[in-house]
C-alpha cells in the first residue's frame, strides 16, 4: 500500500503532487475497495500532517537559532567579518580567558574572531600610516614623522582595548547585572516566607526584574524545565558560583537554600539572615570602594585636568622656537589627552562594586519616550528646541566674527558657547522630566517601608482589613505614599473590591497611578500572605516592612559614603576645570600677544645689527599659533572634559545609568562653560590693560 501511496504522491513527469491531487487520485483509482481507500486516505492524512508539522516547527527553531546567533553591536559584527577572512589562532590560556568572559557577556563571536579583528585594525591603521611617513620622507605629499609616532604611540593603548574588550565589557555587565542582586534576595526572601519554594521563588523573582539579572534567571528556569539541572537548587548553586567575586550573593543564596530544611520560626531566622547579609555586604563594599576611589580621583584631577591646562601656558612659546602649528595642539588636547582620561575613568568605574538597581520607570504612563519631552502633555522631539536655542547664540556670534575686526575672541567664544548651549538643552531636555519621576518614586518607595509598617501593625490587632487600611491613614501623616492606600480603600468602599483588586484591578486599581515595580512586587506577595488569614498577612507586612527599611537605610549610607568623592568631582567640573581653563587661556593670549609685538619690534632690527643675538631673534618671526586656535582648542576640550566628568560622576553615583548621565552632562555643558567664559572674560580685563601699558610704555 505504501508503494502505491508513493506513486499516487508524483506526477509522471516526476513532479510531486499537491496534497488535493493526491485525494483526487485516490479517488480517481480503479480499486473498488472501500476500506482500502479509507486506509490510504488516513495514511496520507498521517503523513501529510506529521511532515507539515515537522517542517514547521524545524523552520521556526533554526529561524530562532539563526536569530539568535547573529551579532547585535558593531564590534560583534566586525569580529566576525575578521574572523571570516584572517583566522588568527590563539592560544588555549588566552583563548579561555577570552571565551569566559564572550560567555558571561553573551557576545557573538568567538576568540579568534577577537584576535583576528585585533590584528586586521592594526594593519589597517599601520600600514597607511607606514605608506605615508614613507612618502614624505621622499618628499612626496605624506605624513611627517612626528605625526605618525603620534598614531602609533596612541595605537599601542587602543590595539590592546579591543583586545581585551571583552573582559572589560565582562565587568561593566557584572555591574549592570549584579546592581539587581539585592533586589533579587529581597524577592526570594519575600515568596519563600509565605511558600518555601525555590522555584517558585525564583519564577517570582524573575517575573518583577526587568534588567539583565531577570533574563538570566528565566534562562535558569528554563534550563530546569528541559532537563539541563534535576533541581532548581542545583542551578541555583551553579548560577551563584559564576559570581565567585561577590562572596556576599553566594552567602545569601546559600542561606536561602538551606532554609529549605528548616521549619518553622528557624526558616524566617534564615531568610531574615539572608537579606542581612546582602544588605551587610553592600555597604562593606561602598565603603572599600570609596576608600579606593580617593587616590584615582586625585591622580584624574591633577594628571588629567589640572597639569595638562597649565601646560598649555607654555605653548606659545614652545610653538615659535619649534615652529609647532595648531595642529600638533588639536591632536594633543582634544583628542589624545581625552581618549586617555576616558579610558582611566573608564577602568576606575569596572572596579565599582554591584550596589543597588536602578530605577525602572518605564511603565510610567508620564515618562516621555527616548528623544522626546512632554509638552503640555504631548511628546514632542527635543532636538527642535535645542536647535533652535543653539542658533539663537550661535548666528549672532557668527555675524559678529565675520563683521568684527582684531583678536575676536569674544566672538569665537560666542559661537563655542551657542553650540555647547544647544548640546545642553537637548540633554536636559530629554532627562529633566524622567529625573523628576524618577526622584519621587524614589521617595515613594522609601516611605512604601513605614506605611506597611502601619498597615501591619492595624492587621495584627484582629482587625478587618479595610478598618486597618482606614485607621493606619491617619498614621502615615503627609507622606506621598499615602494616597496609594487611600484609593485602595475607596474602591474597597464604592466598588466593593476584593483586597486583591483595589491595588490590582486594571481599571481602577491604586497600584496603576504607582508604576513601581518594587511596590508593586512587595504588594502581590501582601496579597497572597492576606489568602493564609489576617495573622499571617500581619506578619508578612511587618517582616517586608523591616526589609525594605533596611533596604532603604543601607542605600543610604552607602550614598554616605561615596558623598565626599561625588562633591568633589562635581565641584571640580562645574567649577573649578572651567575656571583654570579660564585663566590659564587668558594667560596663553597675554603671551600670545606679547609675542607678536615682540616679532613686530625685532622685524625692524637687522640681524647684522644685533651681534650674535641675530640668529636666536629669527626665532620670533613667526608665530604659528593665533588666539583664535587657542580658544577652539581649550573650548573643545573643555566639552570634552565636561562629557567625561559626568560619566564619571554618573557611573560612581549610578553605575550605568543614560537617565542620570544625560541631566549631569546638560547641565555640566552648560554651567562650566558660563563660568569659563566669564573667567576669560574677566581676567583679560584685569590683566590685558596692565601688559598693553608695559609693551607700549
Amino acid at each position: 500500500m505504501h508503494r502505491k501511496l508513493l506513486k499516487c504522491m508524483y506526477h509522471s513527469n516526476g513532479e510531486k503532487m499537491s496534497f488535493s491531487e493526491k485525494i483526487k487520485k485516490i479517488f480517481e483509482a480503479k480499486d473498488p475497495n472501500k476500506e482500502k481507500r479509507e486506509k490510504e486516505i488516513k495514511e496520507l492524512f498521517r503523513k501529510e500532517s506529521v511532515q507539515d508539522i515537522k517542517s514547521r516547527e524545524y523552520k521556526i527553531y533554526k529561524e530562532e537559532e539563526r536569530i539568535s546567533s547573529l551579532p547585535r553591536t558593531l564590534y560583534e559584527k566586525m569580529c566576525r567579518a575578521a574572523g571570516k577572512s584572517f583566522k588568527i589562532q590563539t592560544d588555549k590560556k588566552t583563548s579561555k580567558m577570552l571565551q569566559d568572559a564572550i560567555d558571561f557577556s553573551h557576545l557573538k563571536v568567538t576568540p579568534n574572531d577577537v584576535a583576528s579583528f585585533t590584528i586586521f585594525f592594526a594593519f589597517l591603521v599601520c600600514f597607511p600610516t607606514l605608506i605615508l611617513v614613507l612618502l614624505n620622507s621622499f618628499g612626496l605629499p605624506g605624513l611627517e614623522l612626528g605625526y605618525g609616532m603620534m598614531i602609533f604611540m596612541l595605537l599601542i593603548p587602543l590595539v590592546y582595548y579591543l583586545y581585551t574588550y571583552p573582559m572589560h565589557l565582562k565587568k561593566m555587565y557584572e555591574i549592570d547585572t549584579g546592581s539587581e542582586i539585592v533586589t533579587l534576595i529581597l524577592y526570594m526572601a519575600m515568596y519563600m516566607r509565605n511558600t518555601p519554594n525555590l522555584e517558585g521563588a525564583v519564577r517570582f523573582s524573575a517575573e518583577n526584574l526587568t534588567g539583565p539579572l531577570g533574563l538570566e534567571l528565566k534562562k535558569l528556569l528554563w534550563d530546569v524545565e528541559v532537563g539541563n539541572y534535576f533541581t532548581m537548587q542545583s542551578a541555583l548553586v551553579d548560577y551563584a558560583s559564576k559570581w565567585a567575586n561577590n562572596k556576599d550573593f553566594m552567602e545569601a543564596t546559600e542561606i536561602l537554600i538551606s532554609s529549605l530544611n528548616q521549619s518553622g520560626e528557624r526558616r524566617i531566622a534564615m531568610l531574615d539572615e539572608a537579606v542581612n547579609v546582602i544588605l551587610e555586604g553592600n555597604k562593606e563594599a561602598a565603603k572599600h570602594y570609596n576608600q579606593k576611589l580617593k587616590m584615582p580621583v586625585t591622580i584624574v584631577h591633577a594628571m588629567g585636568i589640572v597639569l595638562p591646562i597649565m601646560g598649555l601656558v607654555l605653548f606659545p612659546i614652545v610653538a615659535v622656537f619649534l615652529g609647532v602649528g595648531s595642529t600638533f595642539l588639536f591632536i594633543g588636547y582634544d583628542i589624545i589627552l581625552p581618549l586617555v582620561l576616558y579610558f582611566v575613568i573608564r577602568n576606575i568605574l569596572e572596579i565599582r562594586p554591584a550596589t543597588f538597581s536602578k530605577l525602572d520607570i518605564s511603565e510610567n504612563p508620564d515618562a516621555p519616550p527616548k528623544g522626546k519631552f512632554l509638552l503640555h502633555k504631548k511628546p514632542v522631539p527635543a532636538w527642535p528646541f535645542a536647535l533652535l536655542a543653539g542658533l539663537v547664540i550661535t548666528i549672532p556670534g557668527l555675524m559678529l566674527f565675520i563683521t568684527s575686526t582684531g583678536e575676536k575672541i569674544m566672538e569665537t567664544m560666542i559661537v563655542i558657547f551657542g553650540i555647547v548651549c544647544g548640546m545642553g538643552i537637548y540633554y536636559i531636555l530629554i532627562s529633566q522630566q524622567n529625573m523628576k519621576i524618577r526622584d519621587e518614586t524614589r521617595k515613594i518607595e522609601g516611605e512604601f517601608g513605614e506605611a506597611l509598617f502601619q498597615l501591619g501593625n492595624h492587621i495584627g490587632g484582629g482587625v478587618p482589613i479595610e478598618v486597618a487600611l482606614e485607621s493606619s491613614l491617619s498614621r502615615i501623616g503627609e507622606l506621598k505614599i499615602k494616597e496609594l492606600f487611600k484609593r485602595a480603600l475607596n474602591n474597597m468602599k464604592e466598588f466593593g473590591f476584593t483586597f486583591y483588586d483595589a491595588f490590582f484591578d486594571k481599571e481602577y486599581g491604586a497600584i496603576r497611578y504607582y508604576p513601581s515595580k518594587l511596590i508593586k512586587s512587595v504588594m502581590r506577595t501582601v496579597v497572597e500572605a492576606t489568602k493564609k488569614g489576617v495573622e499571617t498577612a500581619a506578619v508578612a507586612m511587618l517582616s517586608v516592612s523591616r526589609y525594605l527599611r533596611g533596604l532603604h537605610q543601607t542605600n543610604e549610607e552607602v550614598n554616605s559614603e561615596l558623598n565626599d568623592t561625588v562633591t568633589s568631582l562635581k565641584f571640580q567640573a562645574l567649577f573649578l576645570s572651567p575656571f583654570i581653563s579660564g585663566i590659564i587661556c587668558t594667560m596663553a593670549i597675554i603671551i600670545i600677544r606679547i609675542l607678536n609685538q615682540l616679532t613686530t619690534k625685532l622685524a625692524n632690527i637687522s640681524p647684522g645689527s644685533a651681534g650674535g643675538y641675530g640668529s636666536f631673534m629669527m626665532g620670533f618671526q613667526e608665530i604659528h599659533v593665533t588666539s583664535i586656535d587657542f580658544i577652539l582648542v581649550v573650548g573643545i576640550y573643555l566639552i570634552e572634559t565636561c562629557f567625561i566628568l559626568s560619566l564619571f560622576i554618573n557611573g560612581i553615583e549610578n553605575g550605568e545609568d543614560p537617565i542620570g548621565r544625560q541631566n549631569k552632562t546638560g547641565y555640566t555643558l552648560i554651567i562650566g562653560f558660563i563660568v569659563f567664559i566669564i573667567s576669560v572674560f574677566i581676567s583679560l580685563q584685569i590683566f590685558g590693560p596692565l601688559v598693553t601699558g608695559a609693551m607700549t610704555g
